[in-house]
């Protein structure tokens, strides 16, 4: 690692009041609260110390692993299901941050680095050139302005060391994350690919080839992800019976909803359950 690395750029207490970038320790899976697909407008980093679960990034799928890097950029779809032993924490910075890097480093072209998705996974040899980062910044989540250089830090050392690591394609269609919002908000009315598309203003071909083209699957299966999810959900997390658990999700019968969970996820509600 060169020297200069650790240069460090002089933060005001502007920078922490604007949350150009803050710490967030992922200790359950309750502390990172999004149980479906959303975008940030802001970048993010999430290290897992831990592993254990999923991260579907753009639509592409990636196990969790212990000691990896997780890198999303700013308005890419992701979905994060963690299992209950899994921790770590997470940064998430604003692209301001990224031009008061450059200023220190301006050999590194930290914006197009940062600005696609990638999954790195930390070999042994990476883990014990991070570790010292990784241990500041859980045993400093007080000290905001400390923060902000090891943040700084830990975002030099990725960009000069894992600049080469593939990136993930970015989904660019506007209409993908607006289809997806839609979803979230009404996939229990079992609503038709038409109404969807009256809603967003356009004909339900053009909505069907757009969203297949951004992310490789249709509108259906969109709606069923997203009710998949909830039905997981309620199983692990609510008192309701599966009889409930189909009628709230629109099932006219539980055996209905029997048969199309096993389909999806391989086992039974009650097995799942279990």
């Amino acid at each position: 690692m060169k020297a200069d690395i650790y240069q460090t750029y002089k933060y005001s207490d502007d920078d922490v009041k604007s949350n150009i970038a803050r710490f967030v320790q992922l200790d359950n899976p309750g502390s990172y609260p999004f149980d479906n697909f959303h975008a940030h407008e802001y970048n993010e980093v999430m290290v897992f110390l831990k592993g254990g679960g999923t991260h579907n990034i753009s639509f592409q799928h990636y196990n969790i692993e212990d000691n990896s890097i997780h890198l999303i950029a700013a308005r890419d779809l992701h979905w994060v299901e963690r299992h209950m032993q899994s921790s770590g924490f997470a940064i998430v910075y604003k692209e301001q941050f990224l031009y008061k890097l450059a200023t220190i480093n301006p050999e590194i072209d930290f914006r197009h680095i940062f600005d696609y998705s990638r999954i790195i996974r930390l070999n042994e040899e990476e883990q014990q050139k991070f570790a010292f980062i990784f241990r500041e910044m859980q045993d400093n989540a007080g000290d905001k302005l400390y923060m902000l250089q090891l943040i700084g830090a830990m975002l030099t050392k990725i960009a000069t060391s894992f600049h080469h690591i593939p990136h993930t394609p970015k989904t660019n269609d506007p209409l993908l994350q607006k289809i997806i919002s839609l979803i979230h908000k009404n996939f229990k009315r079992n609503w038709t690919l038409s109404q969807y598309a009256a809603l967003l203003h356009v004909a339900p071909r053009t909505l069907q080839n757009r969203i297949k083209q951004a992310s490789g699957q249709t509108v259906k299966q969109l709606v069923q992800d997203r009710i998949l999810k909830e039905a997981k959900q309620l199983l692990i997390t609510s008192d309701h019976n599966i009889n409930e658990i189909a009628l709230e999700l629109g099932f006219k019968e539980a055996a209905h909803f029997t048969n199309w969970f096993k389909m999806q996820a391989g086992v039974t509600p009650s097995e799942f359950k279990i």
